[in-house]
């Protein structure tokens, strides 16, 4: 593969990750489901800010934010707060998390995803009057335990495109 093929490829790959995930975030789940889907945007972010977060960072977050603010018909900068947040956390401290376990990294994801989440359901009491409810952080519990899947995944795709840092 000549250098100009490979030098734009990482960039595509990963745009197409968060292409992927976005369309999985607006996909219908069951009715019971409703509280409880993965935030896969924010488990794609939070991924790509650890793996490259020279190519990966706040300004990315805040785009895929913004991005779901367009498709889910939000305040804008809703979600691009939020996951500017993720990246901001995820490119801080990229070299110490890379050192977890998966399931320390469990644990991170979970608390992440709760902060973003917290930002999120504060963001709609103050616009839309609605209630604070614990029901609303079952996503993060689910965007934990799917977390070492997603990890996985785009580790063999990182590796399969020869996206390095």
């Amino acid at each position: 593969m000549n250098k100009a093929a490979s030098a734009k490829s990482p960039f595509w790959v990963i745009l197409f990750t968060f292409v992927i995930a976005l369309l999985l975030n607006m996909m219908q789940y069951p009715e019971w489901m409703t509280y409880a889907k993965p935030d896969w945007v924010m488990l794609v972010l939070f991924y790509w800010c650890l793996a490259v977060p020279h190519r990966v960072g706040v300004g990315c977050g805040w785009l895929a934010g913004m991005a779901l603010d367009v498709l889910y018909y939000s305040l804008l900068g809703q979600h691009a707060v939020g996951k500017a947040f993720v990246a901001l956390i995820a490119v801080s401290t990229h070299r110490r998390v890379r050192l977890y376990d998966l399931w320390q990294q469990c644990i991170l994801v979970f608390i992440v995803a709760s902060i973003d989440i917290g930002f999120t359901v504060w963001v709609y009491h103050l616009t839309a009057n609605t209630e604070i409810r614990l029901v609303f952080w079952q996503s993060a519990l689910t965007s934990c335990l799917i977390w070492p899947i997603v990890y996985n995944v785009l580790r063999r795709v990182r590796h399969r495109t020869g996206i390095s840092e």
